[in-house]
């Protein structure tokens, strides 16, 4: 009796392996990603559908929103690659289409890292928003952080990356790698900054008078990042700079 109940148990747990392998073998639909990377908490919000928590292998749409809390972070994985690394205290909302800009994400608040692949080695356009900036990428990766004020810093690792205020799309500044720039309000991009190290730990950074700091669901989104990745904020600082950390 005991080996029998054992076998099917056995049975069952190899049953949900098998389904699990082939949700995540399974060729995602243009619009839609995938959770590759989960730690604590990330919570779905959808439109006429009850709040709920992902978890790996999970499928997210268009218009789905994408919430951690201060002790979570998760990577999602769209149809032709590119992820999205949603740091702690942030909320994301996937492949949003706003009148007259179609993007990919828009982050609403808390900060991320993305990495857009190359098709074929050629680029692969892709337009992102924050409540205040328009960031087009060609195949990059970068870093976008948004405090409490709606404030957005965005900071290049790879590749070019184009920045406007959404209010005057028109006036953009490129960022190479190794730069970043603040966009607030109805102001267009600030000057470039250059800054060291990973761009997931530019908004730790010192800055020049003016740059002010992110607010700290931000900060503590690039901190835990940063942690993790081995590399702990205010090691690193802007040449020229004056010391401190923001």
């Amino acid at each position: 009796m005991r080996t029998t109940l054992a076998k099917t148990v056995g049975i069952i747990a190899a049953v949900f392996a098998l389904s699990g392998v082939r949700a995540a073998a399974q060729p995602l639909a243009a619009g839609q990603g995938r959770i590759v990377s989960i730690s604590g908490t990330l919570s779905l919000k959808r439109a006429n559908v009850a709040s709920r928590q992902l978890v790996l292998s999970d499928l997210v749409s268009v218009g789905d929103e994408l919430t951690t809390d201060s002790r979570s972070e998760a990577i999602v994985q769209a149809s032709d690659g590119s992820t999205v690394h949603i740091y702690p205290d942030s909320r994301v909302i996937f492949s949003e289409q706003s009148i007259g800009i179609g993007e990919f994400l828009h982050l609403v608040f808390g900060s991320i890292k993305v990495h857009i692949e190359k098709l074929g080695g050629r680029p692969n356009p892709h337009t992102m928003t924050t409540p205040t900036a328009v960031i087009a990428v060609r195949g990059t990766t970068f870093s976008v952080f948004v405090d409490d004020t709606d404030a957005t810093l965005v900071a290049v690792d790879e590749g070019l990356v184009a920045v406007a205020n959404r209010r005057a799309p028109s006036q953009e500044l490129l960022l190479r790698p190794g730069q970043r720039t603040w966009v607030r309000g109805n102001q267009p991009p600030m000057r470039a900054q250059m800054f060291r190290g990973r761009s997931e730990q530019a908004d730790m950074m010192p800055g020049m008078s003016g740059m002010g700091s992110m607010g700290a669901g931000a900060m503590g989104g690039a901190a835990m990042g940063a942690a993790a990745s081995g590399h702990m904020p205010g090691t690193t600082g802007m040449p020229g700079s004056p010391g401190g950390v923001h």
